[in-house]
C-alpha cells in the first residue's frame, strides 16, 4: 500500500476525495486538510501561474510523492478564493475510459464555467489510445470554456501524459522535498534536527513525514522500514503488471541495494542509457545519479526490505543469481551473501559457490559456506561441483579448520583434471596465494596445474596475498627492514563493516612496520581500531586472522609502552603457528610472551623466554634475535641484585666500539642500572651514532620504559631516545573522556522523541532541538504539574501531594478530579499515545515522568554539581573548571516558580539550587586561582555575585580577584556598596573576616603608593 506525506494510505480512502460514483453536486463541503500538513507553496504557486496557459496540470509520480495531498491543497486554495470558490475532487481509480468520459461530459450541467471551476482527478487509470483521445479532447474543450484541470497518475500513464502535449507536467523530482524545504517540514512535523532527512528518505514526501514519528524505539524504526519496503513493493508491482522492461532492472537494484552503475557492465550486462534515465526521472526512490554513476536504495538490510528481497528471490531466482554476480564484481560480498542466503534451492547455492569459489573466504563470509555444507548433508564432495569443493577448502583455511582443509585438498588433487574446465583461472590463482600463507603446513597444498592455465591471471587479491607473504616473512623472520608502497594503508584505512582478508593482512604489515620504525603516531587510537576489527573477525569466526591481528595489536602495545591488555594474544598465535609449522612466528610469539611477562613483573619467566629464543633462532633472523637480546638484558637488570650489576659493570670491556645497536644498548643499560655515570657518558660519546640508530629507536624506548628507574641515567645521557610520554600516558582530552562524567552529556545526541524541560530562567519545553509552541503547553496546570514531576527527578509523587500543592483550596475529591484532567492535558501536551513513548508514568498512587524520554536542565545541574562539589578521584583542575563553565551556561536564571497553587515547594527548591550554584562557582574559583587562571576566576565570580550579592565569602573572594587583576577601584565600590546595604536594610556590619580582607588590600595599596 502506498502512503501520502502523513503516513496515511493514498489508495482509495483518503480524506478530501469524492468516492467512486459520487455526484457532482454544488453543495460539496470544503476539502479537509489534515492538521500536520506541510503546504507545498512552491508547487502550488507554479500550478497557479501556469493554470491559464495550459489545458491541464498532470502530477505523474509513484505512490508516496504526495499527489493526493497536493490535489487537496489546490482544491482548498480555490475553494477559499472568493472570486472562484468552486472546486471538485474525483477519485477515478474505479472508472474505465468510457465512464471517465461520461463524467467529464456531465460537468457543464453541474458546474458553472464562468466561475472558472477546478476539477481535480486523482488516481487516473491507464486508458487505451481511443479513450485517451476522447478524454484529452473533452478536457481541452472544457478548458476553453473556463475549467481548470489537475490530474494525478502513476508513471505507467506515460501514454496519457504524452498525448496531452499542452499540459504542464510535474514529475517525481519536482514533487520531492528539496533541501530548502527541510526546515519547514522539520518544524511542522517535529523532526529532530539530528536526523539526516535526505539520507533516510531521498526527499520522498511520504517518508519525510514519517520521520516525525521516529522516537528511537525499534517499533518506530520498523514502521519506517515497512513504509520504505511498501514504497518499493508498489513500484515493482506496477512495473510487473505493465510488463515494463524496467522491472528486471528495478528488482536488481533492490537486491543489490546500492553501488556503481558500472558494476553491471563488469558482468557484461548492458543497460541502455534510456533505462537509467527513466529510473532517475520516474523513480527517484532508487537514487540513480547518472552524473555520479551511482544508485542507492533506502532502508538497506532492514527487516522489511529483507522480506521484499526474499519475495523477489522466491519468485525470480534468476534475478538473484544475476544480482550476486553484480555484487561480487563490485566487491560487496556482505550483500552478496545476504542475497545468496535467500536462495531456497541447494543446487542454486552450490552453483553460487562454484562460480565464486574464493570470494566468500577472502571476504570473511565463511558462515555462508558452512551453511551450504550443512544443507548438503550426506551429499558427497565427489558429486559436488569442483568449484564448490574449492570454496569449502578456502573457507576451511581462513576458519582454521586444517583437518577439513587437508581432506578437501586430497579431493581437489583427485579431481585436478576438472579444475581447468570448471574453475576460472583467477579463482585458482587466488586459492594458491591463500594456501601459500600456510606453506609450512603439510597436506593442505593444492595440486599443480599447467603454468599456462594461470599465467597472466593474477588479481588484486592474489597480489596482495603474495605481497603479504614476502613482507611478513622479512618483518618477523628476517631483518625487519621490509618495504611497502605508499598505497598500502594501515589499520585506519580499513573503513566500513566489511572484511577483506588480503587488505587486513597488509594493513597489519603496515602497522608492524610503522611501530618498528617509530612512525606509529597515536598508538592508542590505532589499537582501538584494531580491537574493533578483532571483534568483527571473531564474529565471523575467522580465528587465524583474528589471532594474527591480536598479535599485531599486542606488539604495538608493547613497543608503545602501553600496559598489557590481552595476555593470551601471543599464546594463541603461537599455538596456531605450531599447528601450521610456522617457526618464525613461533619465535616471535615467544619473545612477545617474554616482554609481556616482564611488564607483569614475571622477570624470571621473561628471562627464560629470551634465552629460549636465542637458543633456537638462526643468524638470519636478525629482528627476532635483536628483540630477544634486549629482553634478556632488561630481564636480567630487573632480576639481578645491585651487587651483581656492579660486579658485571666492572667486567665490561669499554675500550672497543659496539658491533651494533643491540650490543651498544645492552652495555649502556647495564651501566645505567649500576649507576656508573662516568663510564656511561664515555660509552655514549664513543657509540652515539650506533645508539641513535633510527631503526632501533623504538626497541630502545621500550627497553628504557620497561626497566623504569634503572634507565634514569640513560635518559639524561641521551634525552633524544627517552620514552614518548604521550604514548605512555593518555592525553588530557582522553583523560577527560574516560575519567569524568562531567563532559558526557550532549544535547545533540539526545534520543529521538525526547523532550527537554527547562526550568531555570522560566518554563520552556523543547523537542528535537526546537522550542515547542503547541497550544497544549499554554495551559497553566499542565506546566505546573510537569515542573513538579521534573523536579522529582523521575521519583514518584503521590496524587494527594500533587493535589494539595496545585489546588490547595479544594477538597480531596475535587482536587483528585482536577489532577486527573491535568494529567490528561499533560499527556496530550507531550504527545503520549498508546503505541508511542510513555512520558508520564503512573504506579499505584504515584505519578512520575519517564526520565528515558523526559530530561531537564535541573537533572543535568544535579549531575554537574555533584561532580564539582565532590571532585571525584581522577578529575583534573581543568576538567572541573570546564564543568563550572558548563554549569554557569546552564543556570540561565532562578528556578521557575509558578503563580498558581501552593508555591512553597518551588521557593525552597529555588533557594537550594541557587546555593548549590554559588557553591560550585566558589569551587571553580578556588581551582582557577590554583592554576593562576584569573580570566576564568573573574568570569565565575561575576556569575556568583549576580546570584548571591550578599554572601560574605563571595564578597571576600571577589575583592581578592579584583585586587589580583588590578581592579582596585572595583574593590572599593564593591565593599562600600555591601556596607551600605547592610547598614540600611539589616542594621549590621560586614563580618570581621570581610573587614580584615578589605583593610589588608587597602593597606597594601597605600604601602605601594608610599614606596613609589
Amino acid at each position: 500500500m502506498a502512503h501520502n506525506e502523513f503516513g496515511e494510505a493514498s489508495g482509495d480512502a483518503e480524506e478530501g476525495r469524492i468516492e467512486r460514483g459520487a455526484t457532482w453536486g454544488l453543495t460539496m463541503p470544503p476539502v479537509p486538510i489534515p492538521q500536520r500538513t506541510v503546504r507545498r507553496a512552491r508547487i502550488l504557486r507554479e500550478i497557479q501561474l501556469r493554470a491559464q496557459d495550459v489545458s491541464a496540470t498532470i502530477l505523474i509520480a509513484p505512490d508516496g510523492f504526495g499527489k493526493t495531498t497536493l490535489l487537496a491543497q489546490r482544491v482548498a486554495a480555490v475553494q477559499a478564493d472568493p472570486e472562484r470558490g468552486v472546486a471538485r475532487m474525483l477519485d477515478a481509480s474505479g472508472l474505465d475510459g468510457a465512464q471517465l468520459y461520461e463524467t467529464l461530459r456531465d460537468l457543464e450541467t453541474h458546474l458553472e464555467p464562468r466561475m472558472q471551476p477546478l476539477v481535480a482527478i486523482d488516481n487516473l487509470p491507464v486508458l487505451g489510445a481511443t479513450a485517451i483521445d476522447g478524454v484529452v479532447g473533452r478536457m481541452r474543450e472544457l478548458h476553453g470554456k473556463g475549467f481548470e484541470f489537475i490530474v494525478a497518475c502513476r508513471p505507467n500513464n506515460r501514454q496519457f501524459a504524452n498525448g496531452f502535449g499542452d499540459a504542464y507536467k510535474i514529475g517525481p523530482q519536482a514533487l520531492a522535498v528539496r533541501p530548502k524545504e527541510f526546515s519547514d517540514w522539520s518544524r511542522v512535523l517535529g523532526i529532530s534536527s539530528d536526523v539526516d532527512v535526505y539520507e533516510l528518505t531521498q526527499g520522498i514526501p511520504a517518508l519525510v513525514s514519517m520521520l516525525g514519528m521516529l522516537d528511537g524505539r525499534p517499533t518506530s524504526l520498523e514502521s519506517f522500514s515497512r513504509a520504505v519496503a511498501s514504497l518499493y513493493e508498489g513500484i515493482l508491482g506496477d512495473l510487473r503488471r505493465d510488463r515494463d522492461s524496467l522491472y528486471r532492472m528495478a528488482c536488481l537494484l533492490v537486491l543489490t541495494g546500492g553501488g556503481s552503475l558500472r558494476d553491471f557492465e563488469r558482468i557484461n550486462m548492458r543497460v541502455r542509457t534510456q533505462s537509467w534515465s527513466r529510473l532517475a526521472r520516474e523513480f527517484p526512490a532508487f537514487g540513480v545519479d547518472i552524473e555520479q554513476g551511482s544508485y542507492r536504495c533506502l532502508a538497506r538490510r532492514s527487516q522489511a526490505m529483507g522480506e521484499l528481497c526474499r519475495h523477489i528471490v522466491h519468485t525470480r531466482p534468476l534475478f538473484a543469481m544475476r544480482a550476486i554476480k553484480v555484487l561480487v564484481a563490485a566487491d560487496d560480498m556482505d550483500q552478496a551473501v545476504y542475497v545468496a542466503g535467500m536462495l531456497e534451492n541447494l543446487e542454486d547455492r552450490l552453483g553460487v559457490l562454484a562460480e565464486h569459489p574464493t570470494a566468500f573466504a577472502l571476504s570473511g563470509n565463511i558462515a555462508f559456506v558452512r551453511d551450504v555444507m550443512g544443507s548438503a548433508g550426506d551429499v558427497a564432495s565427489s558429486t559436488m561441483p569442483v568449484g564448490a569443493v574449492l570454496a569449502m577448502y578456502t573457507a576451511a583455511l581462513v576458519g582454521g579448520e586444517l583437518r577439513v582443509a587437508r581432506a578437501l585438498a586430497v579431493e581437489l588433487k583427485r579431481r585436478a583434471r576438472e579444475v581447468a574446465g570448471q574453475i576460472e583461472p583467477t579463482a585458482w590463482v587466488e586459492a594458491h596465494a591463500l594456501s601459500g600463507l600456510w606453506e609450512g603446513c603439510r597436506g593442505i597444498e593444492l595440486p599443480k596445474l599447467d603454468a599456462t592455465f594461470t599465467q597472466g591471471h593474477e588479481t588484486a587479491a592474489s597480489r596482495r596475498l603474495d605481497l603479504h607473504g614476502r613482507v611478513y616473512a622479512e618483518l618477523v623472520g628476517g631483518s625487519g627492514a621490509a618495504a611497502l608502497g605508499e598505497d598500502v594503508c594501515g589499520i585506519e584505512g580499513l573503513v566500513g563493516e566489511g572484511v577483506s582478508i588480503p587488505r587486513v593482512l597488509l594493513a597489519c604489515d603496515r602497522t608492524l612496520m610503522d611501530i618498528m620504525r617509530g612512525d606509529m603516531g597515536d598508538a592508542r587510537a590505532a589499537e582501538t581500531k584494531m580491537q574493533r576489527l578483532i571483534r568483527r573477525l571473531t564474529e565471523r569466526r575467522l580465528a587465524p586472522i583474528a589471532a594474527h591481528v591480536r598479535m599485531v595489536a599486542a606488539t604495538c602495545r608493547l613497543l608503545a609502552s602501553i600496559p598489557v591488555a590481552d595476555e593470551r594474544a601471543f599464546i594463541d598465535m603461537g599455538t596456531l603457528a605450531v599447528r601450521t609449522s610456522d617457526f618464525p612466528t613461533q619465535l616471535f610469539c615467544l619473545v612477545g610472551e617474554g616482554w609481556q611477562a616482564l611488564e607483569l613483573g614475571q622477570h624470571s619467566n621473561a628471562l627464560f623466554r629470551a634465552r629460549q629464543v636465542l637458543k633456537l633462532a638462526s643468524a638470519d633472523q636478525c629482528m627476532i634475535v635483536a628483540w630477544a637480546r634486549m629482553l634478556e638484558c632488561c630481564a636480567h637488570v630487573l632480576n639481578a641484585p645491585r651487587m651483581s650489576l656492579d660486579e658485571e659493570a666492572d667486567l665490561l670491556d669499554l675500550s672497543d666500539a659496539a658491533a651494533g645497536p643491540v650490543d651498544a644498548w645492552a652495555v649502556a643499560l647495564r651501566l645505567s642500572a649500576a649507576r656508573r655515570q662516568s663510564e656511561l657518558s664515555a660509552w655514549c660519546s664513543m657509540n652515539k651514532g650506533v645508539l641513535l640508530s633510527k631503526d632501533f629507536t623504538v626497541f630502545a624506548r621500550q627497553a628504557m620504559a620497561s626497566i623504569g628507574e634503572h634507565a634514569a641515567m640513560m635518559r639524561r645521557a641521551l634525552p633524544e631516545v627517552q620514552p614518548d610520554d604521550q604514548l605512555a600516558e593518555p592525553s588530557l582530552a582522553q583523560a577527560s573522556a574516560a575519567a569524568s562524567s562531567i563532559l558526557t552529556h550532549d544535547d545533540a545526541v539526545a534520543l529521538l522523541g525526547q523532550v527537554n524541560v527547562r526550568l531555570f530562567g522560566g518554563f520552556q519545553v523543547e523537542r528535537g532541538g526546537h522550542v515547542v509552541t503547541d497550544a497544549a503547553w499554554r495551559r497553566r496546570k499542565a506546566c505546573v504539574i510537569a515542573a513538579r514531576l521534573v523536579l522529582a527527578g523521575g521519583a514518584f509523587v503521590g496524587r494527594k501531594e500533587l493535589g494539595e500543592e496545585v489546588w490547595p483550596d479544594k477538597d480531596y475529591l475535587h482536587a483528585r478530579e482536577a489532577l486527573y484532567a491535568g494529567l490528561t492535558s499533560l499527556r496530550a501536551a507531550f504527545g503520549q499515545g498508546a503505541d508511542g513513548p510513555q512520558y508520564v508514568l503512573t504506579q499505584g498512587e504515584g505519578v512520575a515522568v519517564n526520565t528515558e524520554y523526559v530530561v531537564s536542565d535541573t537533572m543535568r545541574f544535579e549531575m554537574l554539581a555533584r561532580d564539582i562539589l565532590l571532585r571525584r578521584i581522577g578529575t583534573t583542575g581543568r576538567q572541573l573548571i570546564d564543568a563550572c563553565l558548563q554549569l554557569e551556561e546552564l543556570y540561565t536564571g532562578p528556578l521557575y516558580v509558578p503563580n498558581f497553587g501552593d508555591s512553597s515547594f518551588y521557593v525552597r527548591q529555588r533557594r537550594i539550587y541557587q546555593a548549590k550554584f554559588v557553591d560550585c562557582m566558589m569551587r571553580g574559583i578556588a581551582t582557577a586561582l590554583e592554576l593562576d587562571d584569573l580570566p576564568v576566576a573573574s568570569w565565575l565570580v561575576e556569575a556568583a555575585l549576580r546570584q548571591a550579592p550578599m554572601r560574605e565569602d563571595v564578597i571576600r573572594v571577589a575583592m581578592r580577584i579584583f585586587d589580583k587583576s588590578g581592579r582596585r577601584r572595583e574593590v572599593v565600590e564593591l565593599y562600600n556598596s555591601h556596607v551600605h546595604v547592610l547598614e540600611r536594610e539589616l542594621h549590621a556590619l560586614p563580618e570581621k573576616e570581610t573587614q580584615m580582607a578589605y583593610e589588608a588590600i587597602i593597606q597594601r595599596e597605600g604601602a605601594e603608593a608610599l614606596l613609589a
